[in-house]
C-alpha cells in the first residue's frame, strides 16, 4: 500500500479528490461569487431603507438571505465537494435544514410579538 506523504494530501485535497478532474471552481468563479454576495449585500441595505412595513419589508429580506447562505455555505465551504452519503452531499442537507430551521425559529418569534400601530 502507497504511503500517503503531505504533498500527496494536499495534491487530492486531503479526501481523495484529485485536483485534475477540474471539478473545483476557479478563481474567476470565487470572484463571481464574492460579486455577487456584494451586490445582494448593497440591495439588502438599501431595501431596509425603503419606507416599507411587514411582510413587505421583511420577505424579500429573508430570501436575500437564503441565497447569501446557500452561495457562501456552498462555494466558499465547500460543501458542493464534501463527501456524500444519500446521493447528495451531506453537510448541504445539514446546513440547509439549520438554515430552514433558523428562519422558521425567526418567523414564530416576530408572530409571537404583539405589536401595536
Amino acid at each position: 500500500m502507497a504511503e500517503t506523504t503531505l504533498e500527496t494530501a494536499v495534491a487530492d485535497g486531503g479526501l481523495g479528490h484529485s485536483s485534475d478532474h477540474g471539478d473545483h471552481p476557479t478563481e474567476t468563479a470565487y470572484w463571481q461569487v464574492f460579486a455577487i454576495l456584494a451586490v445582494l449585500t448593497a440591495v439588502e441595505v438599501l431595501w431596509s431603507y425603503l419606507p416599507l412595513d411587514g411582510v413587505a419589508l421583511v420577505v424579500p429580506l429573508l430570501a436575500m438571505m437564503v441565497v447569501k447562505f446557500v452561495l457562501v455555505a456552498g462555494w466558499f465551504m465547500h460543501l458542493k465537494y464534501d463527501l456524500s452519503i444519500i446521493n447528495g452531499n451531506v453537510f448541504t442537507i445539514l446546513f440547509s435544514f439549520g438554515l430552514v430551521t433558523a428562519v422558521l425559529v425567526y418567523i414564530v418569534m416576530i408572530a409571537a410579538f404583539d405589536f401595536q400601530i
